[in-house]
């Protein structure tokens, strides 16, 4: 409720900016022209990765941290696997070769990268201000070369006619070692490749970026090669292991560059006719959500700005109220960007090592719709009081001084439920939560300042010519006229004349929907949000065809045991024990220092013990670092779901609990033991176990803010109960047909609503959803301060409805820009959200919350009316009534 200093203040805001509005609009130019010369851009500082912002305790964040300590040359992360497969027939030997050749490119890629990191290593052993540390870091640089040497040798071992390879390791050669006939390779490039015109002179191809590849798995590589390979014989895989987490932003150009290859192999007429070659695995995932999340947010940016932009024209008509609200939006946006952007550098800054501030590429969809929708509705209740004052005949300036003293306190109230109920994010666990809550919050309330002031001052600047064509007193309102609307007066006498037929007709209609939301099922399987012509899923399609789906995502497990000397012999039983122990239902090979190749567990063999004496398999399951030396082994266990899906979930989860008590048996040589979990599959299950944590927690703390916000703004705990309440249960009437009409729409393929999309709508729709409550309620208080409790409760209905209903619109049709996106999360978020604001606008506002209102001022007149008739000063009128209930 507007208390007297609070208007004032507002007034005197609204007269200072009306008077001197060209001193307004070129300080928000400054600040504009500010960030955008010194704020970095958005894209250059987002973060992504959902997995690597997690709490440290969970299994797989230590998992993560001790594969770091214990094996830091395989630690791989995710994988992208190319798949080469024949339709009909077994692969043929003209097959294996393309496929060699194939493999080939991008072992030469892998060269590169190495060769680039020694280089980078060298630079830093000369900038090294102590010897000690220099000579460590050039050790690790001679390390990288030769490691680039390696992948090139195994690049021609592949295809002898590479010519990229074969100049790449002569440019090498004729630098570190002259007395190699690096000239033989270079006439070899050329001869082979006769667009090498100056061979051994850089490296090939130009310009080839590095890539953050480990290795390289072919059917050549000893130990797991004869894995790679299909039981029909005709599929064959090459895995290219990475070093950076499946959902990282660079796997975006990591696929892109595989991609290329591929393409450059089909195009060289190299592959034999009916081999197909596909791209999937958990980086390729991870790859082409975040492609698909870019081509989301670009698809929002435009759709919102033109739906926007429509729904002004139709909404006045009036070119400069249409330039209004989108200039005033532009530049919050544009201003409130690029200081969230600045924001994330702060920690650079001495002093502010602490601060860990981060922003991630799907924010920016948030960012747009809410600043476009909540900015629009802003200037619409704005430029709606603005004309109301202007037709009582009051100057510009008085007018504008009114308008912001009447609206200041519920946009800031409305804006303030919103912010609040985002910064509340702040105390989840999962980083992606805790980081964009606030900082879509911040993004607010700079639109929120610039509604204020910018918007006002832009109105007087243009005068009364903002609604040209149109006089102030002849405008065609539309919707937005809710001064003499004959519909918004039937439904206000409906209302206050039936309230408590209105109220549990409404409920009753939409129980059904809101007990199927209390019941809602998430799905945090991130390959099905993809559309089926995604090439990582094309891939894990036709991977699945012929291998285990497990095979592109497996299940990682670290034992840890000090002191156990798990290379001795006691520990070699010990470890085949311990495999045997993780067939459980669900699993189709576990491959371990005990049975490197995956086979089911057997005795002894001379070809076993040949490949567990191997240099790659010790490397793989076992650590060879002096400090953990024989302390920790690594298992690798293949599932028979595929790694995002929840059976993956339920196996890993039976998993732990075998070993859980496995580690507790006293007698057990895994006695406690340490057995954590890395992969994809470990990480969904975190994900799924934190956000779960955060689901609950946020939505307590988002209730009671906006019901803070509520009690300081309105100071009637009744009624902001009833508010609270209202919202909530339109959430779950959002949120149970949200999951039919999504379960009809995909149908079998349907496991359920995205994960992020309860707690995204619950956080926007509980706090948006007050502020049109609020507008409401303000104005219904006011009204009854002169026209009573009935009267008051009307005019505010038919003040209020149609631009209510406008602002809804428009708030519905920026979220629905969000369904253009080809992620389904993103699209089910913004039918979710699109269909909660229009349930807010068209049922729960203009309804519920004026009947509940209508049946409360009864019974509180009622108790007055008895009151009165006990005492000589007889009934009270209209305007006696209270106004607190």
């Amino acid at each position: 409720m507007t208390t007297p200093a609070s208007q004032s203040a507002y007034q005197r805001l609204g007269s200072w900016v009306s008077r001197h509005w060209l001193l307004v609009i070129a300080a928000w130019l400054v600040i504009v022209v500010l960030t955008k010369v010194y704020a970095p851009r958005w894209d250059d500082v987002t973060y992504d990765g959902d997995l690597a912002y997690m709490p440290a305790n969970l299994s797989s964040v230590r998992a993560e941290e001790l594969m770091e300590r214990a094996f830091p040359d395989r630690r791989s992360k995710s994988e992208m696997v190319i798949v080469a497969a024949r339709e009909k027939g077994a692969l043929t030997v003209t097959d294996l070769k393309a496929i060699d050749r194939v493999a080939a490119r991008l072992q030469n890629r892998l060269g590169i990268s190495r060769y680039t990191a020694a280089v980078a290593l060298e630079a830093r052993a000369s900038a090294a201000a102590h010897e000690d540390v220099a000579q460590e870091v050039r050790a690790q640089a001679a390390i990288a070369r030769e490691q680039a040497v390696q992948a090139w040798d195994e690049a021609i071992r592949l295809d002898d006619h590479l010519g990229a390879a074969l100049n790449n390791r002569a440019f090498y050669s004729r630098q570190f070692q002259p007395d190699w006939d690096w000239q033989a390779d270079a006439q070899l490039a050329k001869d082979y490749d006769p667009s090498i015109a100056a061979p051994a002179n850089e490296l090939l191809p130009a310009g080839a970026e590095s890539l953050p590849i480990l290795d390289i798995w072919t059917r050549h590589t000893d130990v797991v090669g004869s894995k790679l390979r299909s039981r029909d014989r005709q599929a064959e895989l090459v895995v290219v292991r990475l070093s950076q987490e499946f959902m990282a932003t660079d796997n975006i150009r990591v696929l892109q560059q595989i991609e290329d290859e591929l393409s450059a192999a089909q195009r060289g007429g190299g592959l034999p006719s009916g081999l197909t070659l596909d791209v999937t695995g958990s980086a390729a995932v991870g790859g082409d959500m975040l492609r698909s999340a870019a081509e989301s947010i670009k698809n929002t940016e435009i759709y919102t700005v033109v739906l926007v932009v429509l729904i002004l024209a139709v909404v006045y008509r009036a070119p400069l109220l249409v330039a209004v609200p989108l200039i005033t939006i532009g530049v919050s946006v544009g201003v409130a960007t690029g200081l969230v952007a600045a924001l994330t550098r702060l920690g650079t800054v001495p002093g502010f090592d602490w601060w860990n501030f981060k922003i991630f590429t799907t924010t920016k969809i948030f960012v747009v719709v809410i600043l476009f929708g909540a900015g629009t509705d802003f200037c619409l209740f704005l430029i709606s009081r603005y004309r109301e004052e202007l037709r009582r005949g009051l100057s510009g300036h008085e007018s504008m001084a009114l308008t912001i003293a009447g609206v200041g306190d519920a946009l800031t109230a409305s804006a303030l439920t919103t912010i609040l109920g985002l910064a509340t994010m702040f105390f989840a666990e999962f980083g992606k939560f805790r980081n964009s809550g606030p900082a879509i919050g911040l993004c607010l309330a700079v639109t929120l300042a610039a509604c204020l002031t910018l918007a006002p001052a832009l109105l007087a600047a243009f005068g009364r010519a903002v609604f040209w064509p149109f006089a102030v007193k002849s405008i065609h309102e539309s919707s937005t006229e809710s001064s003499g609307s004959r519909l918004w007066e039937w439904v206000a006498r409906r209302i206050v004349a039936s309230p408590g037929l209105i109220l549990i007709a409404c409920v009753a209609l939409m129980s059904p929907l809101a007990a199927l939301g209390t019941q809602v099922r998430v799905t945090y399987d991130f390959l099905s949000e993809l559309s089926p012509d995604r090439p990582s899923r094309t891939g894990a399609d036709r991977m699945h065809e012929h291998f285990s789906v497990g095979e592109t995502g497996p299940v990682i497990v670290l034992a840890q045991v000090p002191g156990a000397a798990l290379d001795t012999s006691d520990g070699k039983s010990a470890l085949a024990e311990l495999t045997k122990a993780l067939y459980v239902d669900g699993v189709v090979s576990v491959r371990s220092f005990a049975e490197p190749r995956g086979d089911r567990p057997t005795g002894y063999s001379i070809k076993k013990a040949a490949m567990q004496s191997h240099e790659l398999t010790r490397s793989l399951y076992l650590s060879q670092r002096e400090e953990l030396n024989g302390d920790v082994a690594r298992l690798e266990v293949l599932l028979a779901a595929d790694p995002f899906s929840s059976a993956a979930i339920a196996t890993l989860s039976e998993i732990d609990q075998r070993l859980g008590a496995l580690a507790k048996e006293r007698t057990s040589f895994w006695h406690n033991a340490q057995f954590v979990f890395g992969g994809t599959t470990a990480g969904i299950r975190d994900l799924r176990q934190v956000t779960r944590r955060d689901n609950l927690r946020i939505q307590v703390l988002v209730v009671l803010a906006v019901l803070a916000v509520l009690l300081v703004i309105l100071r009637r705990p009744v009624v902001c109960l009833y508010l609270i309440l209202s919202v909530l249960f339109s959430y779950y009437v959002t949120m149970g047909a949200t999951q039919w009409f999504f379960q009809v729409t995909y149908g079998d393929s349907f496991h359920g609503l995205d994960w992020k999309v309860p707690l995204f709508l619950f956080v926007i729709l509980v706090a948006i959803g007050q502020d049109y409550n609020i507008y409401l309620a303000t104005r219904v208080f006011e009204e009854q301060a002169t026209h009573g409790l009935f009267g008051g409760l009307r005019r505010a209905i038919e003040h209020t409805g149609g631009i209510i209903t406008s602002c809804g619109i428009i708030m519905a049709g920026t979220f629905v820009s969000m369904t253009t996106g080809s992620l389904r999360g993103i699209v089910e978020l913004g039918f979710a959200l699109s269909l909660g604001v229009l349930i807010d606008t068209f049922l729960v506002r203009p309804v519920l919350v004026p009947a509940f209102l209508a049946l409360l001022f009864r019974f509180f007149s009622g108790a007055s009316v008895l009151r009165a008739t006990m005492t000589p000063a007889g009934r009270p009128t209209s305007s006696q009534l209270p106004v607190q209930p």
